[in-house]
């Protein structure tokens, strides 16, 4: 019985011990390998993650000097349109007080007998209505 020998439990735990040393060499060395291929993934998402900032650091300076130009042009149409509704507004009153003047003026009865007279008259209410 050569199989209950010392020796040979021996030799095969040994043998077996290698295997294993031979197994975790090799799952180490793969691990390794996987490690430096995620150190590098990771250098890479790394860099590319920086030019994203810089980019969008980039759009968001782009995006405040825009919304400065809007802004800008908001408060000038904004001062226009009030100017343009002040003009509209002295413009109605004006026409309001011509028509008032031309309606007086339509409206008025011409004193005089003869043409020349009643044109007297039409000078002299035109003079009184327009300075």
């Amino acid at each position: 019985m050569w199989w209950l020998s010392p020796r040979v439990w021996l030799a095969g735990g040994l043998a077996l011990l290698l295997a294993l040393i031979a197994i975790q060499t090799v799952r180490v060395g793969r691990l390794k390998d996987a490690l430096t291929e995620a150190q590098k993934s990771a250098t890479e998402a790394r860099s590319a993650l920086a030019g994203q900032k810089d980019r969008a650091d980039t759009c968001e300076a782009a995006l405040t000097r825009q919304k400065a130009a809007v802004d800008a042009l908001v408060a000038a149409s904004e001062q226009k349109l009030a100017k343009a509704d002040k003009a509209a507004s002295e413009a109605r009153a004006v026409a309001a007080s011509a028509r008032k003047q031309a309606d007086a003026l339509l409206n008025a009865r011409l004193k005089g007998k003869t043409a020349c007279e009643r044109a007297e008259d039409v000078r002299r209410q035109f003079g009184e209505v327009v300075p």
